[in-house]
């Protein structure tokens, strides 16, 4: 047989454009040297309006810290290939940290569904940024955890979720690869019920604020939640 090589090249080349909603603390202004939280927000699949993103962040910009929610722009190749770009969301969070006063020892990330997937790899690709991390309803290719940081990682299922079983095996890859991970699992929620309970789950959100161990936080679970 004979063996033959080619070489096929193309240069792409599209700017990437992240509209960002970003909320401060109502004491924000009453304290130039205090230095805030910083919540990344991932939403899901789709492109969500402005003021349906506003509600999706609620329980998020009701805690003392800086929240950031892009909008993910539409893929040019269709929906199926929309998805969250790393490398252009830490960026965001750097640009983001030259506009206001952030932490930049106190910055964590929370995603749903896609943003669930984003907010389990961003960490991976961008070491130096978080130091928590909530997957709601995500998933991760294990190769991403293989050289995880030091980002402590709070995972939520749905028991009735379509994709509970492969959220579950992305949390067992985790564990093996070291990570410093727990999950909580909902009785009785879907995909969609996971997103509602963990985004009005307080002690959750708490932790994302707080100078606190994930384990201490995770010990508080309510009795409806198991691992």
């Amino acid at each position: 047989a004979e063996t033959h090589e080619h070489v096929f090249e193309r240069t792409y080349s599209k700017p990437l454009q992240y509209r960002c909603i970003v909320t401060v603390p109502d004491s924000y202004k009453a304290d130039r040297d205090q230095r805030w939280p910083m919540i990344l927000f991932l939403h899901g699949g789709g492109h969500p309006k402005p003021d349906a993103l506003k509600q999706s962040i609620r329980g998020l910009t009701s805690l003392p810290a800086i929240v950031v929610a892009p909008i993910c722009p539409p893929s040019a190749d269709g929906e199926r290939y929309t998805n969250w770009d790393w490398k252009h969301l830490g960026e965001v969070v750097r640009e983001v940290g030259k506009m206001y006063r952030i932490d930049d020892k106190r910055r964590s990330v929370i995603g749903f569904s896609m943003g669930g997937s984003g907010a389990w790899e961003l960490p991976s690709y961008q070491h130096d940024l978080f130091a928590k991390s909530v997957v709601i309803a995500g998933v991760c290719h294990p190769w991403s955890l293989r050289h995880y940081p030091k980002t402590q990682v709070w995972v939520f299922v749905g028991e009735k979720d379509y994709m509970r079983k492969e959220q579950q095996e992305t949390v067992t890859s985790a564990k093996r690869f070291a990570v410093d991970v727990v999950e909580t699992v909902w009785e009785g929620a879907d995909h969609g019920g996971i997103f509602k309970n963990a985004m009005s789950y307080q002690r959750m959100l708490d932790w994302l604020v707080k100078d606190e161990d994930l384990r201490v936080a995770k010990r508080d679970d309510p009795d409806n939640t198991r691992e």
